[in-house]
């Protein structure tokens, strides 16, 4: 009998599924768009019974429909079930597990920048460091649920359990309330990253009763099994292996190989985030600390704001070109870019600088600069910031075995030369591209006992090409570097 799994993971804009068999061979796929709402600005919301829930529901009909299909194979073959989503998302729900209202969405949503300040003062920041490596952001669910709190006091009055978008899901398939202890870092600074365990010494401060918070547990452990009710709806069969899930980052870091400790996924996309495995859990004061999937396993995240998007801003802006014709001019311009230095900080900065206001520069011009300098000093910057990143990392203690390079802009041969070039390291591009509902269905793998652990994952995922930096390249961008960097330093108090 072949045995399958299942991956689902629910995004801001599109949900995407897969069915695979032990060995990682693809056997269905199926993808579903879906917005989101925006009831004012700075708030960002979706449906959960609609999006979440029903994209997960659409998703697993049509790909256990594609199963029989094209393979003859029953649903009875679907071993277990692996569930990524946005995250950390708040979603108050009732003791029936029913949602009060609309999801929060994660980071986009900034709806609750007071209570963020409110939480600092009534806890303090270094206390909030000390328990969870990091600083309160608007990626943070307890600010949220003391916006909820102050503005919809008659939901937060009815409400059972928080969730995250990952734990409604669970809990429709199994009637079991959780979260996992990748996601937990996000009710900050109601966890401790270190004993992972609730941390209940400033739930009386923040006015939160820690019976709200769902059930932890590791994101490849077993979290139930599909009831009846669940399999009338999905089309599983009653029995089916739940996984607690996790965020779609995780999972994508997953499914594009990463496995051993110093492996290091680079997302390009939009913006860049970059997920790496480490030994130890050590909180660096510059990036995002947290535990992983595995006991044991912990990982540092960051991320750049720009790289897609400001591509995308600058051929809408100077229109007439495509951008791969943008790209054929950069790489017909020299290195250097003509003496051109761009600082990308279009929309802010995340890290290691973490400075929201940061504003892009373009530095150098002059009556000789071409096009193609102008486009390849943007591309330049992304190479210098994923380089400071890559730097100030090795000087807190931590650095990268090797890069697994994923995302839209990972397409482009010309970008990812340049990165190397500048950064000094080779970049390998997996030879699977499907994202997250991968890494979910081989985390359904590890859960049910077909693999030991995430560190298994490269049995999944093969290179498709490595890109080699070039070692004289690399000498010759010191000085670049050095410029980029203290342009910002000069600028700074400009912003």
């Amino acid at each position: 009998m072949t045995d399958c799994f299942l991956g689902i993971d629910i995004g801001t804009g599109s949900s995407k599924g897969v069915i695979t068999d032990i060995s990682g061979k693809i056997l269905a796929e199926a993808q579903v768009p879906h917005d989101m709402e925006m009831p004012a600005p700075g708030q960002y919301e979706q449906d959960a019974d609609e999006i979440w829930w029903g994209d997960f529901v659409r998703l697993c009909r049509q790909l256990c429909d594609l199963l029989s299909r094209n393979h003859g194979l029953r649903t009875e073959n679907i071993k277990a079930v692996g569930i990524s989503t946005i995250a950390p998302c708040v979603l108050p729900v009732d003791s029936k597990g029913r949602p009060l209202r609309k999801g929060i969405m994660y980071g986009i949503d900034t709806r609750a920048v007071d209570e963020i300040t409110e939480i600092e003062e009534l806890v303090g920041k270094d206390e909030i460091f000390r328990l969870t490596g990091l600083t309160l952001s608007s990626q943070a669910c307890v600010p949220k649920m003391r916006w909820l709190q102050k503005h919809e006091p008659e939901v937060w009055d009815r409400t059972a359990k928080i969730l995250t978008a990952a734990g409604y899901i669970v809990y429709k398939l199994t009637g079991r309330f959780t979260v996992d202890i990748y996601n937990a870092i996000g009710y900050a600074p109601l966890f401790d990253i270190r004993k992972k365990c609730w941390d209940s010494n400033h739930s009386a401060d923040l006015n939160i009763n820690m019976k709200l918070l769902p059930e932890l547990l590791w994101s490849s452990d077993v979290a139930g099994t599909v009831t009846a009710e669940a399999a009338e709806l999905t089309g599983l069969s009653i029995g089916t292996a739940i996984i607690t899930g996790t965020a779609d980052a995780v999972s994508e870091a997953v499914g594009a190989g990463v496995c051993m400790n110093g492996d290091m996924m680079m997302m390009y996309g939009s913006s860049n985030f970059f997920i790496m495995r480490t030994e130890n859990l050590t909180p660096l004061s510059s990036f995002w600390s947290s535990n992983f999937i595995d006991p044991g396993t912990s990982v540092i995240t960051g991320g750049m704001s720009t790289v897609g998007s400001m591509f995308k801003w600058f051929s809408e802006t100077f229109p007439g070109r495509s951008l791969p014709e943008w790209e054929n001019l950069a790489a017909a311009a020299a290195p250097g870019a003509g003496g051109i230095t761009i600082l990308p900080y279009f929309a802010g900065e995340r890290t290691p600088i973490n400075a929201p206001d940061a504003k892009g520069v373009i530095f150098g011009l002059s009556l000789q600069s071409s096009p193609g300098d102008i486009f390849r000093a943007l591309q330049e910057s992304v190479g210098y910031g994923i380089k400071h990143n890559i730097e100030e990392m090795r000087r807190q203690g931590t650095g990268a075995r090797r890069i697994i390079a994923i995302g839209g802009a990972s397409g482009s041969r010309q970008l990812m030369q340049v990165i190397s070039d500048i950064t000094g390291v080779s970049q390998f591009i997996p030879d699977i591209g499907l994202g997250a509902c991968y890494g979910d269905a081989f985390l359904a793998a590890v859960g049910t006992g077909h693999f030991n652990s995430s560190a298994e994952a490269g049995k999944w995922v093969g290179v498709a090409d490595e890109i080699v930096p070039d070692k004289d390249l690399f000498g010759f961008y010191e000085e670049g570097y050095k410029k980029y960097r203290a342009l910002y330093e000069s600028t700074r108090h400009l912003f």
